[in-house]
């Protein structure tokens, strides 16, 4: 008698369907569609206090470093109007009802780090006072944009009495900047290029042209 093998048919199992994620979950790294221009405007006000406080402290090592008395008594002037800087931020949160917070700049950050960076290696040159420059206007104009997009903010919003502040500061940056360009362009631009004058001593080395006698540093 012949037996019949016994085969099992496959059983049918059901898809399982995927639960779709919720549209609701919110997207990380989504902008948050909620903030608008006044958030924007606070941000960059703490920015701008973040970088007004960090140059406070990039100030100093740059006036120990000049040689040019012009550039010392520039560069010493603009520290104390960036302490008034900071004082003048800190009365815009006051106005806006915040906490006085500074929120972490990186491109300022970078700016005085490329300073330190170009004192250490022109500062005891012919070249130093001009590389004092070069480094200085750099955060000059970083300030300078972001004075201006703030004082435009402030406008829109309808911030008068802000906006006054933001405008007497960028004033005071711009001109900073203008009197950084005439030291560069009437004293030290000229002296580095005579950089070749044979002074071993370290001494000073007077050159006359036909307007000026010229004095820098070897």
């Amino acid at each position: 008698m012949a037996i019949k093998s016994r085969t099992k048919t496959p059983s049918k199992k059901t898809p399982v369907k995927k639960k779709r994620a919720s549209n609701s979950a919110p997207m990380r790294g989504a902008p948050d569609k909620t903030k608008g221009l006044s958030d924007l405007f606070l941000h960059g006000i703490q920015d701008i206090y973040y970088a007004e406080r960090k140059l406070t402290k990039a100030l100093p090592k740059m006036i120990k470093t000049a040689r040019s008395q012009d550039l010392i008594d520039a560069l010493t002037g603009h520290l104390a109007e960036t302490e008034e800087h900071v004082t003048k931020v800190e009365h815009i949160f006051g106005y806006l009802g915040k906490p006085i917070k500074a929120k972490r700049c990186e491109a300022i950050d970078g700016i005085v780090a490329e300073a330190e960076s170009i004192m250490k290696d022109f500062g005891n040159s012919p070249a130093g006072d001009a590389a004092i420059i070069f480094a200085g206007q750099a955060a000059e104009h970083y300030e300078i944009t972001r004075y201006g997009s703030l004082r435009a903010f402030a406008e829109i919003l309808k911030y008068r009495d802000i906006e006054k502040l933001i405008e007497s500061i960028l004033k005071q940056e711009k001109a900073a900047d203008e009197k950084l360009t005439k030291i560069a362009e009437d004293r030290v631009d000229w002296a580095a290029e005579h950089d070749t004058d044979d002074n071993p001593n370290g001494t000073p080395a007077d050159v006359q042209d036909e307007k000026h006698t010229w004095r820098f540093w070897k």
